[in-house]
């Protein structure tokens, strides 16, 4: 009794597989990201400071007396005034794209845009003044993720003077 047991329970477990495909498993979809390009002159002309803006994808914050400097990622760093806590006041924006990063020493601001370094004078917060661009002065930006990369989107495929100012998810 107990093999034919056995043998029902192996068959159905047979028949059971049999009509599964035998696959592997799912391969992991990597996420795909394509760089933001811009040309080096209009990103070299695209700095400025502007108007307060709203704040949509923030990234690294720095607190510079009663100033708070905020990144906007790829964009810029907003600038707010803190000299009431409960009613911080947005003074300016300085638009830079391809940012990320920012420190400060004094009234200096550096700034990464894409490749480049930026030295601002922020002494009257307001009014953030463009000092200095050091050209090429650190790495390309990386991709947010591993993944794959278009042929197309390749750094020996893109236009000669053209830089990454971001990366935009598929």
């Amino acid at each position: 009794m107990r093999h034919l047991y056995s043998w029902l329970l192996g068959g159905g477990l047979l028949l059971g597989l049999s009509a599964c495909p035998m696959t592997g498993p799912e391969p992991l979809l990597q996420p795909q990201y394509r760089p933001l390009l811009m040309a080096r002159a209009q990103l070299e002309q695209a700095v400025a400071a502007l108007p307060p803006q709203a704040l949509h994808n923030t990234g690294k914050i720095y607190l510079r007396g009663s100033y708070v400097l905020v990144n906007e990622r790829y964009e810029g760093v907003h600038i707010i005034d803190n000299h009431d806590p409960a009613h911080p006041k947005p003074v300016a924006f300085v638009r830079i794209p391809g940012n990320v990063d920012l420190a400060m020493k004094g009234n200096l601001l550096y700034a990464d845009s894409g490749p480049d370094l930026l030295t601002f004078d922020v002494s009257d917060p307001r009014q953030a003044r463009l000092l200095h661009r050091v050209r090429d002065a650190v790495p390309e930006l990386p991709m947010p993720e591993f993944g794959p990369l278009e042929a197309e989107y390749q750094p020996q495929n893109r236009p000669a003077d053209a830089v990454v100012v971001g990366w935009r998810k598929l």
